[in-house]
């Protein structure tokens, strides 16, 4: 195998204050991030990961969850492999915020893996009913973590990310089964 490895695109997508950031420090140092200043258009930064000794790049993309930047995401998420739709638990509006962005992000041709995270886990969850339920009718995973203390982070994180490997794996493995398909009905008699 070549090191040139893999690259996966992760957006953090979500209302301001919901905990983006704050997320994305917790898995990237296993730290909780407070305060941080609210994000203006979009921060970038990268992870390297190696996998079965194969070297993964995931770009992680948080972008600002202020109305006067909403038209600019789109671009942040259009090649996409994973895309973390982040509501705070003790928030209807910001599940609310949530469920809509839902219905702009699925049209992307690349279908990227659409996730729920309930983030702010460790306060009183007042949307657990209607998130489960919308998880389970729409089928978008949804997972609840908390940045503060770090529950379900690294795990939810890591999960995606193994997903997302797993479906590049098995989409080579059959365009190289039908490279080979291809080339020996060449030589048939």
């Amino acid at each position: 195998m070549s090191n040139v490895g893999r690259e996966i695109r992760l957006v953090m997508l979500g209302e301001s204050y919901v905990g983006k950031t704050s997320l994305l420090y917790r898995y990237m140092s296993n730290c909780f991030y407070e305060n941080p200043a609210s994000t203006i258009t979009a921060s970038f930064y990268k992870k390297r990961i190696v996998d079965q000794t194969i070297p993964t790049n995931i770009q992680l993309w948080d972008t600002a969850g202020q109305e006067k930047f909403q038209s600019i995401t789109p671009l942040y998420y259009k090649n996409a492999d994973i895309i973390f739709i982040v509501f705070s638990v003790d928030s209807f509006k910001s599940f609310e915020k949530a469920v809509s962005t839902i219905d702009q992000v699925r049209s992307q041709k690349n279908k990227p893996n659409i996730i729920l995270l309930g983030n702010k886990s460790d306060l009183d969850n007042k949307v657990k009913e209607q998130a489960e339920s919308f998880s389970a009718i729409s089928s978008y995973p949804l997972f609840w973590v908390s940045a503060l203390n770090g529950n379900g982070v690294q795990e939810t994180f890591n999960q995606a990310i193994n997903d997302v490997i797993r479906k590049q794996t098995e989409v080579k493995k059959t365009k190289l089964i039908k490279e080979v398909e291809k080339e020996s009905t060449k030589w048939c008699c």
